[in-house]
């Protein structure tokens, strides 16, 4: 996989994905995403803390299956939220609220500085046009 055609996260080699995040869903970590998911998707009234989580664990949950797909969808519900006006906000702690609750756990495979390259990717791409 080696175009952005088919990699949302180009550069950044799909064997790579589970390395670029500090932390890893739990097995209740799991059924609390779906859960927000499933809410999310029915259009169900959710909270700024829980669209926060959703957008957390949903790239956790992406990157971690090595899923293009899922990442595609994460990066369409964080334009949607943004559209809506339902910005990023105090994901500090609703970080730490996953992380008291066990519902994220440290990712042994993180590897510091790899997601900057896909930013400062995206970066010059913009400034090229």
């Amino acid at each position: 996989m080696s175009s952005d055609q088919n990699n949302p996260l180009y550069p950044i080699e799909l064997n790579e994905y589970p390395k670029l995040f500090d932390y890893v869903l739990t097995k209740q970590g799991l059924i609390y995403f779906q859960s927000l998911k499933r809410n999310y998707i029915f259009g169900k009234d959710m909270g700024l803390d829980e669209y926060n989580k959703l957008r957390l664990m949903y790239v956790y949950y992406a990157t971690a299956n090595r899923n293009p797909g899922e990442v595609s969808a994460w990066q369409d519900i964080c334009i949607t939220l943004d559209e809506k006006e339902i910005f990023e906000k105090d994901m500090y702690s609703s970080k730490e609220d996953l992380k008291n609750k066990f519902l994220i756990v440290k990712n042994p495979h993180y590897e510091s500085g790899l997601y900057r390259k896909y930013v400062e990717y995206v970066k010059d791409k913009m400034n090229s046009k």
